[in-house]
């Protein structure tokens, strides 16, 4: 599985769960800018919260795009991105992040993921169960864990075959 991933600029490289994984030979990594054009997206499907549920589709993709800035830039750069648009996914809800989250208030935002955490994710839905994606987050085995209760209930990864 090949991944397509726009990083916003401004997206601190400390912090961002995907900027280790740059190097990466199924990994095509571009940045962009405010108002800045967006070439389009050569991937097959494209991770948004307006998309078809991941678990009701198909999920024969080669490719995942996905786009690492904050929620309220994203309508954003769907404006300035070139199209068409690959399929939109989405996440079944459910899935719980490892990430320690805060707001400007302080308090954990509810729901949200860490993109690498979304991103292991999609690509377990799209067969592709890779441990190696989180091998350089440091939440790895809290997310792998707190979320047993859904790979079981999807039937994914090692949990495929339990009934």
């Amino acid at each position: 599985m090949k991944f397509e991933i726009l990083i916003d600029k401004k997206e601190n490289p400390h912090k961002c769960t995907i900027h280790p994984l740059k190097s990466r030979e199924d990994f095509s990594i571009r940045y962009f800018s405010k108002n800045q054009k967006i070439q389009a997206f050569q991937a097959d499907c494209l991770l948004h919260i307006d998309g078809q549920c991941l678990s009701n589709v198909s999920n024969n993709f080669q490719s995942l795009g996905l786009i690492d800035c904050t929620w309220r830039k994203v309508s954003g750069v769907l404006q300035r991105l070139e199209k068409p648009l690959p399929f939109l996914v989405k996440i079944p809800e459910g899935f719980q992040t490892a990430y320690p989250r805060k707001n400007q208030e302080g308090k954990d935002p509810s729901g949200g993921l860490a993109t690498i955490e979304a991103l292991f994710i999609a690509a377990a839905f799209c067969k592709k169960w890779d441990e190696s994606l989180l091998d350089k987050y440091y939440f790895k085995q809290q997310f792998l864990d707190i979320n047993i209760p859904q790979w079981k209930l999807f039937h994914l990864g090692p949990y495929k075959n339990e009934k």
